[in-house]
């Protein structure tokens, strides 16, 4: 399955954005639109319909790839307003959720826990499991906001992000390292 990772990036107006990257939107809409576009360039003579049975799978693949273009979700971290603003959902459809920098006790990269992986034994007969661990933000009533989650090889780059919100926002940061 193709994955993708928030990424985090300043920007000119001086905040900071966590989102997915541009690259992988345009990639699953030229993914979307090809499938599209050679539905209807191979159709019978005659102006055929692309909507019958043999179409379904390639179609069915076709949406999903324009959905998941349209998918939106940024976490803004602002720090002119004091104000972290969450949003998600499909482009002009996505919610926001603003948080003020002083609703929340600290940034914090922490481990999940451990996951199967396909639910597949390895050599010894064992089941399989990676660490999943997490960017989060914690508010100070105790709610937890995951922004991101990370493999175990992925966690430098997740502590790299932390160490940049939590100088942002003037948040107190806590690691893997101090658990």
């Amino acid at each position: 399955m193709i994955g993708f990772r928030l990424q985090l990036k300043r920007r000119p107006d001086g905040r900071l954005v966590f989102t997915i990257p541009v690259g992988y939107k345009l990639l699953l809409l030229f993914i979307g639109l090809l499938i599209l576009i050679s539905l209807i360039v191979t159709r019978e003579e005659g102006g055929g319909s692309i909507f019958i049975r043999e179409n379904t799978i390639p179609l069915i693949i076709g949406l999903i790839s324009l959905l998941g273009a349209a998918y939106h979700e940024c976490w803004i971290f602002d720090k002119e307003q004091s104000q972290i603003i969450h949003q998600n959902g499909l482009i002009a459809l996505h919610s926001n959720k603003v948080y003020r920098f002083s609703d929340f006790e600290r940034i914090e990269v922490s481990r999940l826990g451990m996951v199967g992986k396909n639910e597949t034994k390895n050599l010894t007969g064992k089941m399989s499991l990676r660490q999943v661990w997490a960017l989060s933000i914690l508010e100070k009533t105790g709610k937890i906001h995951t922004i991101e989650t990370f493999r175990r090889s992925q966690l430098s780059r997740a502590e790299r992000a932390a160490n940049t919100i939590s100088d942002y926002c003037d948040l107190a940061l806590r690691t893997f390292k101090d658990t």
